[in-house]
């Protein structure tokens, strides 16, 4: 998840450090501060503190006699960089993980994310087995060109929203006939119990207490066995979401201290949980997974998309409306503009905007929102030349036509931009990098790849069979394979089916590594490579073998649950099951 006003404070582990600086004012005392932190505090008065017993979190998992007890156990933590995450357990440094995952079931230390890699579209993306532009859920916000609504999840208007903007079927929904749960997890459409933790848990994120609301999270469990108790059968599926690495990463960067810390306080806290498990005899009946929505890369120079673009001449919106607005007022205000710029994780921003209409070769207006531009159109944009600062006249000077530019080339000028990618028709996309230019495109349910420019600008050759790299059409999992060990892993499948969703922007910045597109935190994600998309996989539990994987998806976690649960695995779902059907208990 990426939220610029909390990340621009550091965040501290737990309240009672913080009670103390927050209260402190002038005269030693803040009171109205001091009662927003008893606010926060109260309704989380029970949950253990970090350093309580390492086996148990002094949760009640027992069950009657004679109880259904298969069920699966996720524990979706955001924001885990594959890489540190496997240096960390290598150096001991995560014996829960190690003792309760690794070494009793499979361990992916590379599993991709999908593209965009930001949070809600990778936790639907979970929730429903598919990638993201087949769901619709393009980012943690977007904009909907043929509604003329721009969405923001990030709102508190705006957040429960997301269940109704896709309508593939969940995992909560597949499971329909068993009790499910989800926890503090948001794409739940389906589930039995919602837990959103909203009243108790709102207080301490706002105040950055993430290491706290992770806790509070998983004390939720005690809900969730209370209802299993009632009903005399474990939920087929619980899910439970925590965040407190992903803030620390934007808070401190990757690489600091602090972000290390996260992660070993998620790997003391589910081990405290897995240890009540494992005392009410539920551990080795039950099969546990541990998931990321993506990885992060530290960030330490920025770039602001949104400067950019003005820099260039584009009439980017400056308002964001939603279906609050009435729809005259929307496309009133719409009509004003020629780009709308939306972006999530800081390291993917997608820029969406308005046909020109051209006669005799000279732009001479723009289509409706719902038409888009084509490839050619992108090479030759309207853009508008904002007035040069000579004394405060030119400050409310309005700005004077330039003409048209080439996008594509503008943008590439950019150091902090790896890479654009855009719609080159039908079921085909262009990728653009600074050693050249290709194409994917969809061929029969496979992928072909043209060079159109430049010597392998993705790094393929060595890795991709040469015949492939000759237009031979691949599968999409074969392509995974192919590509996992380079610095674009599973590219294809996952640029074209972005291209597929009608939220897609016309032009979709990625950045370069090292680099984000906004000016805010000091890591950031929603680009390719592997520093925003590998990140780790596990899954243990009865029939589960022991080993490690290469080339997976983290949505093959979905299709897996399935198998799990002796459900068969619908065939529009883009991930593929790590295990054989015969798993089933």
């Amino acid at each position: 998840m990426n939220s610029q006003s909390l990340a621009l404070h550091l965040p501290v582990r737990d309240p009672q450090s913080a009670f103390r600086t927050l209260g402190a004012g002038p005269s030693g005392r803040n009171p109205i501060l001091l009662l927003c932190v008893l606010l926060a505090i109260v309704p989380g008065c029970g949950v253990p503190a970090p350093d309580g017993p390492g086996d148990s979190f002094g949760l009640d998992f027992s069950m009657p006699e004679g109880s259904t007890l298969n069920g699966v156990v996720v524990f979706y933590v955001d924001g885990l960089n594959g890489a540190i995450f496997e240096q960390m357990l290598d150096a001991g440094e995560l014996p829960n993980f190690r003792r309760y995952f690794v070494d009793r079931g499979l361990y992916a230390p590379r599993a991709i994310a999908n593209l965009p890699s930001v949070t809600l579209a990778n936790l639907t993306s979970f929730s429903t087995g598919q990638m993201p532009g087949h769901h619709g859920v393009v980012g943690i916000n977007w904009f909907d060109r043929s509604r003329l609504v721009w969405r923001n999840y990030e709102t508190i208007a705006q957040k429960n929203s997301l269940d109704g903007d896709y309508s593939s079927p969940t995992l909560f929904e597949y499971l329909g006939d068993r009790t499910t749960a989800a926890i503090f997890f948001q794409p739940h459409r389906g589930a039995t119990r919602w837990i959103e933790n909203w009243t108790s848990a709102g207080p301490p994120y706002f105040f950055g207490w993430f290491q706290f609301v992770d806790r509070l999270t998983l004390m939720r469990l005690n809900m969730v066995a209370d209802i299993a108790r009632t009903r005399r059968e474990w939920p087929a599926l619980t899910v439970c979401y925590l965040l407190a690495p992903d803030f620390y990463a934007y808070a401190r960067g990757v690489r600091s201290a602090e972000y290390r810390d996260a992660i070993r306080h998620s790997d003391r806290q589910i081990g405290r949980v897995l240890g009540d498990l494992e005392r009410d005899g539920l551990l080795d009946k039950i099969h546990i997974a541990l998931i990321s929505d993506h990885s992060l890369g530290e960030v330490t120079r920025h770039c602001p998309m949104r400067g950019v673009l003005k820099r260039l001449g584009l009439e980017l919106a400056d308002e964001r409306l939603w279906e609050e607005t009435r729809f005259e007022t929307r496309l009133e205000r719409y009509r004003r503009s020629s780009a709308v710029l939306y972006s999530s994780g800081d390291r993917y921003a997608a820029v969406c905007l308005r046909k020109p209409v051209r006669r005799e070769g000279k732009v001479v207006g723009l289509e409706a929102w719902p038409v888009r531009p084509s490839a050619e159109d992108l090479t030759a944009y309207p853009a508008w030349d904002p007035p040069k600062p000579e004394g405060l006249g030119a400050i409310f000077a309005p700005p004077s036509k330039a003409g048209q530019i080439d996008l594509i080339a503008e943008l590439m000028k950019e150091e902090a931009i790896d890479a654009l990618a855009w719609s080159a028709g039908p079921l085909k996309v262009r990728l653009r990098r600074r050693g050249g230019e290709v194409e994917f495109a969809e061929v029969g349910g496979k992928i072909a790849y043209r060079p159109v420019s430049g010597d392998d600008p993705l790094g393929y050759r060595g890795h991709v069979p040469a015949e492939v790299l000759a237009g031979k059409p691949a599968d999409g999992r074969q392509w995974l394979q192919w590509t996992h060990p380079t610095n674009y892993p599973d590219l294809p499948e996952q640029l074209v089916a972005y291209f597929g969703s009608h939220r897609a922007g016309d032009l979709v910045a990625f950045a370069t590594e090292g680099w984000d597109l906004n000016s805010v935190n000091r890591a950031g994600h929603g680009g390719l490579l592997p520093s925003d998309v590998a990140t780790p996989l596990l899954l243990a539990g009865p029939g589960v073998p022991k080993g490690r994987l290469g080339a997976v998806r983290v949505i093959d976690m979905t299709a897996t649950i399935l198998t799990l649960l002796g459900r068969d695995v619908p065939g529009n779902l883009d991930g593929s099951s790590l295990l054989p059907p015969k798993t089933a208990r």
